[in-house]
């Protein structure tokens, strides 16, 4: 490594357990619906061609049902990604954006980043319980309502000059 560099290092961006494991995760939902909102980023990113070298290798076949529609992006993350949303899934540029959009601040850690808040907007059914983002179908109707909000969150991202923290336009 080149003196003065610094090594990337892997962050969780999320995990299916900590939500299905979580309280007030409902139990009837299944463990499956704590990746769903992971998936829809996940799609976005495939879709886009904002993956990481390693994925297309590791998971190629599976990229391709994906891309094709006949895999959503919670079930891709719940068996091929075992659950979770970590950097090094991610193209660089990617990683950055998912750090300020998905991950947010890191002095809230409970707050989360603007993602999760445009998530629930888009696709919550019930009446705003916390609960109900977990009762969101994995399927690629669901993607289409988020996946359309993520490509503005970027564009607003890169025209900002790619913060840190993304935050709501004001």
């Amino acid at each position: 490594m080149p003196s003065g560099s610094v090594a990337a290092m892997t962050t969780k961006l999320d995990d299916a357990s900590w939500h299905s494991d979580g309280e007030g995760f409902p139990p009837e939902a299944g463990p499956e619906a704590g990746a769903t909102h992971i998936g829809v980023f996940l799609a976005w990113a495939v879709l886009g061609g904002h993956v990481s070298d390693d994925l297309e290798e590791e998971s190629a076949e599976e990229l391709a049902a994906l891309r094709a529609r006949e895999l959503t992006g919670g079930r891709f993350v719940h068996e091929s990604c075992d659950g979770k949303l970590v950097t090094d899934d991610l193209a660089p540029d990617a990683t950055a954006f998912a750090l300020a959009y998905y991950a947010g601040d890191d002095e809230d850690e409970d707050d989360g980043g603007l993602y999760l808040e445009d998530y629930v907007d888009s696709v919550s059914p019930g009446d705003g319980e916390p609960e109900d983002v977990y009762r969101v179908p994995d399927t690629w109707e669901t993607y289409d309502l988020v996946g359309p909000l993520i490509d503005a969150r970027f564009s607003q991202w890169q025209d900002e000059g790619r913060p840190a923290v993304l935050r709501q336009r004001s």
